[in-house]
């Protein structure tokens, strides 16, 4: 059975997701909410999805010109509709990183991250959960063609998959300037890792932040970054 599409509601802006393509998940919000703190000038976000990303960017950084990159043709229609009505200059374009080329000062990407699992039924949900499509390889390549030589990206991957995405990003002169481990809490194991790289090596800087407090509140350092998009946090 097809998932349903929901509304998000964000202060500013409102999404639909989760038919086609998947629901916005806590770990991308963070992701979009730490991330567009260092954008600026032309921005790629790859795929894009609903134009989660973009928005949070777009809200944070009106300046800012961003293009949504969608391999799905539903998804991306998806994405044009929630994007048509907002007052920022956002565009989506349908079609592969692999085949897109132009320059950017800003690259964000949160990309497939299961490896190895059994295929998924639903092919909408194949192509975004899996990383036949686009493999670490081939995000860093993506980044690499289109990435102003000054320019910085930021991606979010599981452990694993960002060790991955390392060593290929390294193949290709990308470097991990900073990297942002996320925890649900204190105490347990790191769920996704969000990372600000660029063409610059140098010492790499490393922090960690927590969803929640063992209590279950969110943290100070959360609220501080989801403020300003979750209606919770007035």
């Amino acid at each position: 059975m097809a998932e349903s599409r929901s509304i998000f509601q964000f202060k500013q802006f409102q999404l639909a997701h989760g038919s086609p393509g998947l629901k916005i998940t806590t770990e991308a919000c963070l992701f979009g909410a730490w991330a567009q703190q260092f954008a600026s000038g032309n921005v790629l976000d790859i795929g894009t999805g609903c134009g989660l990303l973009a928005c949070m960017i777009a809200q944070g950084n009106p300046s800012c010109t961003i293009t949504g990159l969608e391999i799905q043709a539903d998804v991306g229609v998806l994405a044009r509709e929630n994007v048509l009505i907002l007052p920022y200059s956002i565009e989506i374009i349908t079609e592969s990183i692999q085949r897109f080329a132009d320059h950017f000062d800003f690259i964000i990407s949160n990309p497939p991250f299961f490896m190895d699992h059994l295929a998924n039924p639903n092919a909408s949900k194949q192509i975004a959960m899996h990383t036949d499509h686009l493999s670490p390889a081939e995000l860093a390549e993506g980044i690499s063609k289109n990435l102003n030589p000054d320019g910085q990206f930021a991606v979010l991957y599981p452990p694993f998959g960002m060790k991955q995405f390392e060593v290929e990003a390294k193949k290709l002169g990308l470097f991990i300037n900073h990297l942002l481990e996320v925890k649900h809490q204190k105490d347990r194991e790191t769920l996704r890792v969000m990372a600000l790289g660029s063409r610059l090596t140098g010492v790499q800087k490393r922090e960690m932040i927590c969803i929640k407090n063992s209590d279950q509140s969110y943290t100070a350092e959360f609220i501080h970054l989801l403020k300003p998009y979750y209606l919770i946090f007035d």
